[in-house]
């Protein structure tokens, strides 16, 4: 009996021992901590696909905003929002669907509403704002039923100019090259002029068949359709200035 009772007591004291080495999982501190990681890297994923779905276009006339909104609502993408919105410079997110996004950049190219377009990224973001808010002065040719010259001629403050030929020039696609010191003193003066009094357009609807030219700068856009004696002397002389420069280049004729 006295036997049975310590074999009793040794038991008990046993399967305490082990209710002591016995304790709740709990992650240690190490482990929590990747698991957060592991989160916030799943959701800094997630984010660089939205981001990798978005389209950063800038418009080729900011004037044209409300049918450019239209055109990307009716091809089925979102107009997400404005990352630089002034009167002469505007540009945009444009969501699309994750497959296929280089089809999509195509047919925004093509469209005609947008000069740039392509893949958004910060630094592609920053590059453009960048690009637009330095601009001087840009000169944008349209077409006409006939052989018009069609180009465009961006001018920064610091006189490099890129020049896009498109259509009727001596010299299509890009070029680029700066303008002497005299030529940007000279288009400075140009430019001092109190562009504020002039007329946001020069044109006469009843004239069919006429290619407009777009001159922005000061943040304003004229366009001129009928180079007729309401056009002021100092956008007249300040075209055939610019247009001098490119023929002097050989780039139109």
């Amino acid at each position: 009996m006295k036997a049975f009772c310590i074999s009793l007591f040794l038991l008990i004291l046993s399967c305490n021992e082990t209710k002591k080495e016995t304790k709740p999982s709990v992650t240690s501190p190490e482990e929590v901590s990747t698991e957060v990681e592991k989160n916030n890297d799943d959701v800094v994923t997630k984010e660089k696909v939205m981001v990798n779905n978005k389209i950063i276009a800038v418009l080729n006339n900011p004037k044209k905003l409300a049918k450019a909104k239209e055109m990307v609502k009716n091809s089925g993408f979102t107009w997400d929002k404005m990352i630089l919105d002034k009167n002469t410079a505007k540009i945009a997110l444009i969501e699309v669907p994750e497959k296929d996004k280089n089809r999509w950049i195509e047919a925004l190219k093509t469209s005609g509403y947008f000069k740039e377009v392509a893949l958004n990224s910060d630094e592609l973001a920053k590059e453009l704002i960048e690009k637009e808010t330095n601009t001087l002065l840009t000169l944008n040719k349209t077409n006409c039923l006939g052989d018009c010259p069609v180009y465009s001629m961006s001018i920064d403050k610091k006189g490099n100019v890129t020049f896009n030929g498109k259509q009727y020039v001596v010299e299509k696609g890009v070029k680029e090259f700066t303008l002497t010191d005299k030529e940007l003193t000279t288009l400075n003066e140009y430019l001092a002029k109190d562009f504020s009094s002039f007329k946001e357009m020069y044109d006469n609807p009843k004239v069919m068949d006429l290619p407009s030219t777009f001159i922005t700068c000061n943040d304003k856009q004229i366009q001129i359709r009928l180079w007729n004696d309401d056009v002021p002397d100092t956008l007249l002389e300040m075209h055939e200035y610019l247009e001098g420069i490119l023929l002097e280049k050989k780039y139109v004729n």
